[in-house]
């Protein structure tokens, strides 16, 4: 078992990119720690019997099991009930924002789109105290900050980092070697040979999302938002949409799956399937599917680097738990949070399902990876590469998701040949100033 050690290369973010790029709050040693929090004796008596609903996703079965082990400690610890209510990304915020409008919010939601729900999230500092945030890794608590009262309302859960997998056993074949850097054009280029030699169907797969496609922009220095609330997309239209056709005309010479994007509407769609297939030798998705590679890959693969241009590095994401005002038992669906997101639970799913942790003392201490221990470092090395601009976006935490989406549909519509790479770009451009808008208001 080899110990990761990511204090080095996630405090070049927490101390130098995220400082750079937006408020941030600072961590101080002197403020108490509240990991390991035990529950009062008046507060078992209070929630014995007690339920709470918590509504989830899981991008690897790891993700799953490794939530309800947690959550039958978490029963037994409190003598309360915990309905799992588990639901496909796809249909996330849909069903939610429904379940919200027809008063049946859950107590406790894990959400990427964070933004979309300040208004009806539990200011947790009332519970969990105004030093909590103090925990976590500097910046990553603006998204799930209250822009007006700037009280805590939810929790950084774990960051991610965009990235490339191979199939190893497809590159050997093909005589390619693994490559420890590259650009965007030796990506290319390699798996036009590898598939060449192979007979893979495919040269090139990548997640159906404008968060995956957000990091080749960055690598050639094209940026949408930043945290000062410019549309920065403005000033590089040349670069996005040069590096928005490269990857297009992939899909539109069939050297990638576009019935995947075409096929799907506007909903987010995965080729893991047709990586683990072997009908890709390259496929640009994150950490979290390292969990369900490792647990369903016949075939050598390996993380590798994102190609590097203007910049290294890949695109910044994470999860976030919030618990909701309209609880019954808001006192119970606080301490479930923090319960989760707790040093010892933290440390077991970063384990278990290769997450990047978002603790404070879990990034000084590095965590300790069964298994992947080379992939991890591979993520963690291109996190410290990644510049302090890809987190501009996050500064404006109700937009993040429209301006994703917009550009993964606008992607689709060049791939169908209904717009040009070019024309899509300038729609974007038009589409972030109507966001943008909205804030300033």
């Amino acid at each position: 078992m080899k110990k990761v050690n990511s204090f080095k290369v996630i405090s070049a973010i927490t101390s130098v990119a995220l400082a750079a790029s937006m408020s941030v709050f600072g961590v101080s040693t002197a403020q108490a720690n509240t990991s390991g929090l035990l529950p009062t004796a008046k507060q078992l008596s209070d929630w014995k019997g007690k339920e709470i609903t918590y509504y989830f996703y899981n991008d690897s079965q790891a993700e799953l099991d490794t939530t309800k082990e947690q959550i039958a400690a978490f029963e037994k610890l409190t003598g309360a009930k915990v309905k799992l209510d588990v639901i496909p990304f796809t249909s996330l915020d849909t069903q939610l924002q429904a379940r919200i409008a027809a008063g049946n919010a859950p107590d406790v939601a894990r959400l990427n789109n964070p933004g979309l729900y300040q208004k009806v999230a539990m200011n947790l500092e009332t519970h969990l105290g105004r030093n909590y945030k103090s925990e976590f890794v500097k910046g990553s608590t603006l998204q799930v900050t209250d822009p007006v009262t700037k009280k805590l309302i939810g929790v950084p859960y774990d960051l991610s980092m965009n990235g490339p997998f191979i199939n190893v056993d497809m590159f050997k074949k093909a005589g390619v070697a693994v490559p420890t850097s590259w650009d965007w054009d030796e990506l290319i280029a390699a798996g036009k040979k590898v598939r060449a030699a192979t007979g893979s169907e495919y040269a090139f797969a990548m997640d159906k999302s404008g968060h995956r496609m957000s990091g080749p922009m960055s690598n050639v220095g094209a940026y949408m938002i930043s945290a000062q609330g410019k549309n920065v997309l403005r000033s590089t239209p040349n670069r996005a949409t040069k590096i928005l056709k490269k990857i297009t005309d992939l899909y539109k010479a069939d050297l990638a799956p576009r019935d995947l994007w075409i096929g799907t509407g506007t909903k987010y769609s995965s080729p893991t399937s047709i990586f683990l297939a072997e009908q890709t030798p390259i496929f640009l998705s994150g950490n979290w599917n390292l969990s369900s590679l490792a647990k369903n890959a016949k075939f050598e693969f390996a993380v590798v680097p994102n190609p590097e241009e203007r910049y290294g590095g890949g695109w910044p994401g994470g999860k976030f738990l919030m618990a909701m005002q309209a609880s019954k038992t808001p006192d119970l669906a606080a301490y479930f949070l923090h319960y989760l997101a707790d040093t010892k639970q933290m440390e077991e799913m970063c384990q278990k399902a290769f997450w990047i942790p978002t603790r404070v003392d879990l990034i000084n201490s590095g965590v300790e990876y069964p298994t992947r221990s080379a992939d991890m470092a591979i993520y963690l090395a291109d996190t410290a590469k990644t510049p302090a601009l890809t987190y501009g976006i996050q500064a404006f935490p109700t937009l993040t998701g429209n301006v994703y989406n917009k550009l993964r549909d606008l992607m689709t519509e060049v791939m169908a040949g209904k717009i040009t790479a070019k024309e899509a770009i300038q729609q974007q451009i038009r589409y972030i100033d109507t966001q943008l808008a909205t804030v300033k208001k």
